[in-house]
């Protein structure tokens, strides 16, 4: 729709939803149409279906040009298409509508209620449940604006850009929301409806489409805003996130089975997606540069040199093990940046648990470690953080884990909860985990948090907040425990 004038009529929260996914900046929005007079030039768009019709329009005027949510979906969804075959069967059930939508390559398959006022979309409480692969561009909308706000708090869809090995394009830290797209594609566009709608799920503060139990920088708060208010977005990212290379010289069981190292053709393929990714001019307003998330920095061929060129980029965050950042890796990259910060993911404080659970030289991490430590307090690096990722065989050691972190000086102490990305089954995950099914702590670690070791604001615990929270109310007990969330304002 190209009207200079366009009058949204509906609830007051959906209306500027249904505005920023169409990419409507001016409208006029009235929450019933009852006068048709001063409206004879303007497109009118319903923020309803139209069976609502009589809800909403309450005048009868066939010279007046007016829309509704089932033009704007056929409008959201004329370019959707999936890599998979997609089969439509109507099976006889008897008094009801029923769709199988089955993703053949997948074998996934799905029951969807169709809604006789909404044609053909699936039922809200489903489409709260079906994973994003699954759903049209126009479900997608309809997920999003049909959400209700929450008081969590978290800016990574608009802030970051991350890049996956295959070129794929997200907009979160952790991977723990649906891609952007594929910057390898043709038809690739940050300005799509698909980015548009993905980036709403977080404005609206919903956060509808990511999967929250695995995100380790969402912050819980008990602040759900009373009177909605669509939040702005970013022009442009301002970070990029490099998950490109899964190369590591360790193979830690939580994240892999075996040591990994890219050819030369996958490197020859991580070049092609930076250089369309730089055409793009996605990078325009990007200032910081992170990686590596996935795989050890030091050990890829691809992020040594990529990280060796600051490429314009004002600031670097290093994710690293830490065994193979020593003085000489240090010397490549000290000068190429404004502001240089450093996170070490450890998860032991004894040299038998980090064998254990790496695989890696304890003592060469330490000496390492040591030498980031001096070039912290010498402010050669601004902001220094040692990560704990807390499972059955490490919990034990935290305390002595906070210890190791005083004496470094390090800035933050970091625990998270540990995660299942596909190298263990569900029984073995359950015996690691230290989450309990209904979204408790285990009793053991519950108890080893209230320590007052834990209560000091260089610890961030900010991944376990909810889980501290059910765990209280769980066992009867006041958690005092607050946990502190770096202010990415400040660090940013």
């Amino acid at each position: 729709m190209d009207a200079q004038k366009i009058l949204l009529v509906g609830d007051p929260r959906i209306c500027p939803q249904v505005a920023y996914v169409m990419d409507w900046k001016d409208y006029e929005m009235v929450d019933q149409l009852t006068n048709a007079k001063p409206y004879r030039d303007y497109k009118i768009v319903v923020c309803a279906f139209k069976k609502q019709r009589k809800q909403l329009v309450k005048v009868k005027d066939k010279t007046l040009k007016i829309y509704y949510l089932n033009h704007l979906c056929r409008e959201l969804d004329k370019d959707y298409s999936l890599t998979e075959q997609i089969t439509a069967i109507k099976p006889k059930t008897a008094g009801k509508r029923l769709l199988k939508r089955v993703i053949m390559s997948r074998g996934i398959s799905c029951w969807l209620n169709s809604w006789r006022r909404h044609f053909s979309f699936t039922n809200y409480r489903l489409l709260r449940k079906l994973p994003a692969s699954l759903l049209k561009t126009s479900e997608l909308m309809l997920r999003v604006i049909w959400s209700v706000p929450t008081g969590i708090v978290c800016k990574g869809m608009d802030w970051v850009l991350r890049v996956e090995t295959d070129g794929t394009v997200g907009g979160c830290t952790n991977a723990v929301a649906p891609f952007f797209g594929n910057v390898l594609a043709d038809n690739f566009s940050m300005d799509s409806y698909r980015v548009r709608i993905i980036k709403l799920s977080t404005l609206n503060k919903s956060y509808s489409l990511c999967k929250l139990g695995h995100c380790a920088t969402a912050i819980y708060t008990d602040n759900i805003p009373a009177d909605f208010k669509l939040a702005s977005p970013q022009p442009a990212p301002k970070e990029l996130v490099l998950a490109l290379d899964p190369s590591c010289n360790l193979a830690c069981p939580s994240c892999r089975k075996e040591i990994y190292q890219a050819n030369h053709d996958v490197y020859t393929q991580h070049q092609a997606i930076m250089a369309k990714l730089h055409q793009t001019g996605c990078l325009s307003k990007v200032e910081i540069l992170t990686l590596a998330p996935l795989g050890e920095v030091f050990y890829s061929d691809f992020y040594r040199e990529y990280v060796s060129t600051a490429h314009g980029y004002k600031k670097l965050f290093v994710i690293s093990n830490g065994t193979l950042f020593n003085r000489q890796r240090w010397e490549t990259i000290k000068d190429k940046y404004e502001q240089i910060e450093v996170m070490i993911s450890v998860d032991a404080a004894t040299a038998a648990t980090y064998r254990h659970l790496r695989g890696g030289n304890y003592d060469n991490l330490l000496a390492n470690l040591a030498m980031l430590s001096n070039l912290r307090q010498t402010d050669q690096i601004k902001f220094l953080r040692i990560a704990f990722v807390v499972q059955r065989d490490n919990y034990q050691e935290m305390p002595a884990f906070v210890e190791l972190g005083k004496r470094l000086h390090v800035d933050e102490i970091t625990f998270s909860k540990l995660n299942n990305w596909g190298t263990f089954t569900k029984r073995e995950y359950q015996q690691k985990s230290m989450i309990l099914p209904n979204g408790a702590l285990a009793r053991e670690l519950y108890d080893l948090l209230q320590q007052p070791l834990f209560h000091d604001p260089q610890i961030d615990l900010r991944a376990f907040t909810l889980y501290l929270a059910n765990s209280a109310k769980r066992y009867g007990e006041r958690n005092e425990i607050s946990g502190r969330a770096t202010d990415d304002k400040k660090r940013k």
